[in-house]
């Protein structure tokens, strides 16, 4: 495992800490962690697709404003322990923000990517989330997703661009009202 020497705060000493620490919230990998294994997973590819699904909770702050940061916390690991279990065991699945999860797709019939995002739309917004009043808090995602063909490059894919145009189709689908997945038409 990589390590990064990091400063304690108050010591004279150097730590190692692990590169893919994981998001204490989530139980998944953070942002740096998923960059660094999604940078490998695509360096490693040699013939086949690939494709970047990025995932963001749905009106997150008003959960978090109504009911509480724990509430939110439930939420956000529910929702990434949703999305690592209907993925493949080698697509990489990271926490890259507050309510938002990355997931890199490689060796994947880009075909086969669009169903992929409804297939985790439908999961996430058919599981349970209660309040500690009993409250049901509906939760749903919105998607975007972004791919490439091998022979379409020359070289690795830019992971950067790859989720610039992910956060642009969550974007869209947000405007178009959430809960909803967002392809390019390749897909």
């Amino acid at each position: 495992m990589n390590s990064q020497a990091l400063l304690a705060l108050g010591e004279e000493k150097w730590v190692d800490v692990p590169d893919d620490i994981e998001d204490p919230v989530s139980g998944l990998i953070g942002r740096r962690g998923f960059e660094d294994r999604a940078r490998r997973r695509l360096g490693m590819q040699l013939h086949a697709a690939s494709a970047l699904t990025l995932v963001e909770i749905d009106h997150i702050d008003t959960v978090r404003a109504r009911y509480g940061p724990d509430c939110a916390d439930m939420i956000v690991r529910g929702v990434g322990q949703c999305l690592l279990n209907e993925v493949r065991g080698h697509d990489v699945v990271g926490r890259i923000d507050a309510s938002s999860f990355a997931i890199l797709h490689t060796d994947i019939d880009l075909a086969a990517v669009r169903a992929v995002g409804q297939r985790l739309r439908v999961a996430v917004q058919s599981m349970r989330f209660y309040a500690e009043d009993g409250t049901a808090i509906p939760v749903t995602v919105s998607i975007g997703i972004d791919g490439m063909t091998r022979s379409a490059r020359a070289q690795t894919p830019d992971l950067q661009n790859m989720l610039a145009r992910a956060v642009d189709r969550v974007e869209a689908a947000r405007a178009a009202g959430c809960n909803r997945v967002v392809a390019p038409d390749l897909l």
